[in-house]
């Protein structure tokens, strides 16, 4: 999700293609202009097109995804498209590059895994850096960050930044055994403070929920020590299950910042079609720390973003 120029634009996937629909309110998206702004005849990378997020970078609108050849266990990658400097409804969108480490900087035991999904866009000061979910030497998805050449696009090797270590980290499955998840990293920037939030646990049960790593300020952000967990900070409730895999966008008047994310009415949690997308205000401390609060409960009032043509 992002606003720009009087616009909500709100982009999703339903596996082969990836849309994005347009509204000048944000209720409005229910029922907005929808547009299928990328398929693909690669079969290395024309299936289980996942998370896609649009970010303007030089004034050109690009969106990294998820995708791969339909082997989901092995042959997910990270790729980015390029659109046009218009706004992401209106681009025609071409391949620009697949976001993968040389061997010996990716993923596994081996550093040779190029698995990665959920592939997001930091910046920290002027420097450039690719988030994703990937395997740890461990074997377990973990965020990992990358530097990012948006000039050659092409990334450095990936750094773990945060594993599932905490229980709340690694919520029993289905067969009752520990499902240890992080993914869908997401940055969050508040007066000069960096946060990534990110998914803990599976999607399939309903202690799906998020937490948050927190750049210290001055160290090395592709160093695991550079950054401070907190978790769960928000998690299911009010009858919304699973809460997790978010984005922080700004109201329209740039003055807000609001949280959307997927959850389900599954009280078993969900992976699947049955999830919705949700949205409310984040709210931010004396200290400027944010508080992301409660879900709300569906239908339930809770005002417009600021700005908001309703």
């Amino acid at each position: 999700m992002v606003t720009t120029g009087g616009y909500y634009y709100l982009t999703n996937t339903q596996g082969t293609f990836i849309s994005v629909t347009r509204s000048t309110t944000l209720g409005g998206l229910i029922s907005g202009d929808t547009r299928t702004v990328w398929t693909d005849t690669d079969t290395d990378r024309n299936q289980n097109m996942w998370a896609p997020e649009m970010h303007l970078i030089d004034g050109i609108w690009y969106i990294f995804y998820s995708a791969g050849n339909g082997d989901i266990g092995n042959g997910q990658r990270s790729f980015v498209i390029q659109g046009c400097d218009a706004n992401p409804y209106d681009c025609d969108y071409t391949f620009l590059a697949e976001l993968t480490p040389a061997a010996g900087g990716q993923g596994g035991a081996d550093l040779n895994d190029p698995w990665s999904i959920d592939g997001t866009y930091l910046t920290i000061g002027t420097a450039r850096y690719h988030v994703v979910s990937a395997i740890n030497p461990q074997g377990t998805q973990s965020i990992q960050i990358a530097s990012l050449d948006t000039s050659a696009w092409s990334v450095g090797p990936w750094s773990v930044i945060s594993s599932p270590t905490e229980p709340w980290e690694m919520a029993d499955g289905v067969s009752g055994e520990p499902v240890a998840v992080n993914e869908g990293p997401n940055p969050l920037y508040n007066n000069g403070n960096t946060w990534l939030s990110f998914s803990a646990s599976w999607c399939g049960t309903p202690a799906y929920a998020l937490g948050l790593l927190q750049y210290d300020g001055t160290g090395d952000p592709l160093q695991a020590s550079s950054w401070t967990k907190t978790g769960p900070v928000f998690s299911s409730n009010n009858g919304n299950y699973g809460t997790g895999h978010n984005v922080f966008f700004s109201s329209p008047d740039g003055t807000q910042v609001w949280n959307a994310y997927h959850a389900t009415t599954n009280p078993a949690g969900s992976c699947g079609g049955d999830r919705y997308t949700m949205a409310q205000i984040v709210n931010f401390d004396a200290s400027g720390n944010p508080d992301l609060g409660v879900p709300v409960q569906g239908g339930s009032p809770i005002g417009v973003p600021s700005g908001d043509g309703s």
